[in-house]
């Protein structure tokens, strides 16, 4: 079940899920749902939170900031789980394409995204820090109006 997370609660209800170094990290996230743009939710198993998922939109376009999985629950399609069910709540909110970027390697979540119908669409050199100098940023974007969803 996807739940919808708001400014007040963002906290108090991912704060184990993620962990003090996160980048992007948790203050920072719960902090954009103070604008109309943001839009995240997360899932739950009993009482574990198991993901979340945030997005920044503007007209019938989002960005996917940030998709967290549990590592208790990593593998078991809680991240396919959560791109599907927020694909379908923002399709219903008007949205029609999803764009994302992803560390070149992260292939796990590369991997997830092109079963979800993202395609590459590009790439940015040297975006993110790494232990070995800089990485490269994987540019990403689904067509939500082509897939009816994920």
């Amino acid at each position: 079940m996807l739940y919808p997370l708001t400014p007040s609660d963002a906290l108090a209800t991912l704060i184990d899920l993620y962990p003090p170094d996160a980048h992007p990290g948790l203050p920072f996230l719960a902090d954009l749902l103070k604008q109309p743009a943001c839009r995240a939710w997360y899932t739950a198993d009993a009482d574990q939170v198991t993901a979340a998922i945030w997005y920044l939109s503007t007209g019938t376009h989002a960005e996917l900031i940030d998709l967290i999985v549990a590592p208790s629950a990593r593998g078991l399609g809680i991240g396919r789980t959560i791109l599907e069910q927020s694909s379908s709540a923002l399709i219903n909110l008007g949205i029609r394409t999803v764009e994302l970027e992803v560390r070149e390697s992260n292939g796990a979540a590369r991997a997830l995204y092109k079963k979800t119908g993202f395609v590459r669409s590009g790439r940015r050199r040297n975006y993110y820090p790494s232990e070995s100098g800089r990485e490269d940023a994987i540019l990403m974007t689904c067509d939500l109006s082509e897939n009816g969803s994920l």
